[in-house]
């Protein structure tokens, strides 16, 4: 694994003289350090890191990297006085760790100043052995977790608490903590697809929605499960059967060659032919790895999947007042298909009701 060497071969067939990286996701994946005040400089042959004093000893530790110490504030002219004695004119620049103040600093000098975030993305989206097993740890340490959390879930206990026991459950685990603010949305509250942890109390005969994901290594884990708690009505056990149907049949039909919007539609058909297609309200997956990764599948998507892409499916109906469901999967593709990675049931688990508080 040679992500650095990879994207000075992409940056030289791009006829860039620098990338410049600032964002977290960036820089750690060409093995630099995350921290805000490093920013970093990708040229054909070099990369360098420019930081404050508080980077010292770590950047010594670093392999790859000529490091350059400054004043903390001071980054943008040295990266701007460097790039000067390298004669460097054509500059890329990720988008996303730059301020708009800073953009207009690095616009105004005497260079062809451009956007390079398709590159870099185009790098980070087939991954290497290395990270699939990264993240196939993270989903493992994601179905412990949510084994965990099940006796929790019963009619008296808040969504908060619900997500005060995940949060426990995932740092002892040894995971550095969520990849993104748990979504928990019980009863009616499950139409909110994004829904956040409430004060609601979970009550009996209703679902559950629980989507969350662990970060580990730097790498992330992504699950949904929709859980029952006693017997909910039948009209969202059928929701529940049709979006179970929607995830299995996309899951069973990717292969790389294919476009995201096709997943996308496999998986849509099958709801709307279930009478949910207005229901289904957001694409069907997305990338996962760092974190921001692409591909995106969703109706639009014209990417063209192929083997080492790390994307979830995860399709979901929501009847506004009622409830939803919402099942999510992490799935490698393969020289042949797809591998789920993630283990943990999704049945509704109809859960028995607990008399006693969980210890």
């Amino acid at each position: 694994m040679n992500h650095l060497t990879n994207l000075q071969k992409a940056i030289g067939a791009q006829h860039l003289d620098a990338l410049l990286l600032h964002d977290r996701q960036s820089k750690r994946y060409v093995g630099a350090l995350p921290g805000s005040g490093v920013y970093v400089v990708v040229t054909p042959t070099q990369a360098v890191q420019i930081h404050d004093g508080r980077y010292r000893a770590e950047a010594a530790d670093t392999q790859g990297f000529t490091n350059i110490e400054v004043p903390q504030g001071s980054y943008l002219p040295q990266l701007i006085d460097f790039l000067t004695s390298q004669q460097s004119r054509r500059i890329g620049l990720v988008s996303s760790g730059f301020s708009i103040k800073e953009f207009q600093t690095l616009a105004a000098q005497n260079w062809t100043l451009s956007l390079a975030d398709d590159l870099i993305m185009e790098q980070r989206m087939r991954k290497d052995e290395a990270e699939i097993a990264a993240v196939a740890a993270a989903c493992a340490m994601t179905d412990k977790i949510f084994t965990q959390l099940l006796p929790h879930i019963r009619p008296g206990i808040s969504e908060q608490t619900l997500n005060a026991w995940l949060h426990f459950y995932t740092l002892q685990a040894g995971a550095t903590g969520m990849a993104f603010d748990p979504i928990i949305a019980s009863g009616p509250r499950g139409a909110f697809p994004h829904g956040r942890p409430s004060e609601r109390i979970l009550q009996e005969n209703e679902l559950v929605t629980i989507d969350f994901g662990i970060v580990l290594a730097d790498y992330q884990s992504d699950m949904t499960r929709t859980l029952s708690i006693g017997y909910p009505p039948a009209e969202l056990t059928a929701v529940h059967a049709a979006v179970l149907d929607a995830q299995q049949t996309a899951i069973a039909a990717l292969k790389p060659g294919m476009q995201g919007r096709e997943v996308d539609a496999i998986a849509r058909g099958v709801l709307t032919a279930a009478g949910y297609g207005d229901c289904f309200t957001h694409g069907l997956g997305h990338g996962l790895g760092l974190g921001g990764d692409q591909p995106i599948l969703n109706p639009r998507s014209q990417t063209v999947l192929a083997p080492g892409m790390i994307v979830t499916i995860e399709p979901g109906a929501y009847l506004p007042g009622i409830g939803g469901v919402r099942i999510e999967d992490d799935i490698v593709i393969t020289e042949t298909g797809a591998r789920v990675l993630n283990q943990t049931s999704r049945q509704m688990n109809q859960l028995e009701v607990l008399e006693h508080e969980p210890i």
